[in-house]
Formats: C-alpha cells, sequence, structure tokens
C-alpha cells in the first residue's frame, strides 16, 4: 500500500511525504483533510475527479458540508479518533447527485502528520462505484452503509465509535 510505503520506523507519514510521492491514477480521487475539531475540518485538497464529481471547487469549505445534517457529528467523531488514535478507515457511503440518482461510493481515510509533526491531517481516497453522469454532481453524501477501523499499527478504537449500517 503507498501509505504505508511512506511510513518511516512505523511512523505515521507527513503530509509532505504523502504530496511528494503520488500515484498519478489516483490523484484525481484524493482529498486531503485538516481535522481541526469534530466540526472544524477544512479541506486542505481536493483532487480533480472529486471536484467534478461534486460539480463545485470545495477546497477552504469544511468537509462535513457534504454530509447530511444527521451524519455530521458522527463523521467529525470518526475524523477525531483517526487522528488521536491513530488509525484509518474505510467505508462505503450513499451519495445523492441533482439529478436524483443514488451512487455507492467506497472510500478509505488514513492519518497525516502535519509539518509541526502532530497527527492532524488525513488523507482519503473515495470513488464511486458506478458511474456518475458529466454534468449530475452530488449534493450530499446520505448514509454511510458501513464503516469499518482499519488497523495501521495502534490498534483500532473501541466498539461503538465506528458506524455500520443505517
Amino acid at each position: 500500500m503507498h501509505w504505508r510505503s511512506l511510513s518511516k520506523n512505523g511512523e505515521v507519514p507527513t503530509l509532505q511525504e504523502f504530496l511528494s510521492h503520488p500515484i498519478p491514477e489516483l490523484q484525481p480521487h484524493v482529498i486531503i483533510l485538516d481535522v481541526n475539531s469534530e466540526t472544524d475540518i477544512p479541506i486542505r485538497l481536493l483532487g480533480t475527479g472529486l471536484v467534478q464529481l461534486t460539480g463545485r471547487e470545495l477546497t477552504k469549505t469544511n468537509a462535513l458540508d457534504i454530509y447530511a445534517p444527521h451524519l455530521r457529528k458522527r463523521i467529525g467523531q470518526a475524523c477525531m479518533k483517526m487522528i488521536s488514535h491513530p488509525c484509518g478507515q474505510i467505508s462505503e457511503r450513499l451519495m445523492n447527485t441533482a439529478g436524483g440518482v443514488t451512487v455507492s461510493t467506497t472510500g478509505i481515510a488514513l492519518p497525516l502528520r502535519n509539518k509541526a509533526g502532530e497527527i492532524k491531517c488525513l488523507a482519503a481516497f473515495n470513488a464511486p462505484r458506478e458511474p456518475v453522469a458529466a454534468g449530475d454532481p452530488t449534493i450530499v453524501i446520505s448514509d454511510i452503509l458501513m464503516a469499518e477501523w482499519v488497523d495501521i499499527g495502534a490498534g483500532v478504537p473501541a466498539k461503538g465509535v465506528s458506524s455500520k449500517g443505517r
């Protein structure tokens, strides 16, 4: 896995290491988040494929805004857990497009260290499982079908924080 290849001595890689060694075919579907709190998760970088999928540039906006309101607290808590534990998370979500189509997406998020060496960032790869018509942007992530922690060497959080099902 690309992320693990960046890790030195089993430590969480830095954002700079991640950005310095991109995998070109994955970059359009990468999102980098700065996790400041459960409610403040600005998007640092949004890949071009995700800009096309959402129909707008979301860099510098709060990542939680793309989620339905009933999911935001759960997503914020999961992001905080990924940087504090540290661990990753793989998930399957439903997104609704402006044209009324519901599409399943799969994603994985993994922590990164910032310039100060603190684990405060997440790198995520997200891709729809089905094709989305050009010009039919995503307006909201409406549901989390599955979310499982990924052990990156520090174990996984206790049950109850990761969400399964609706």
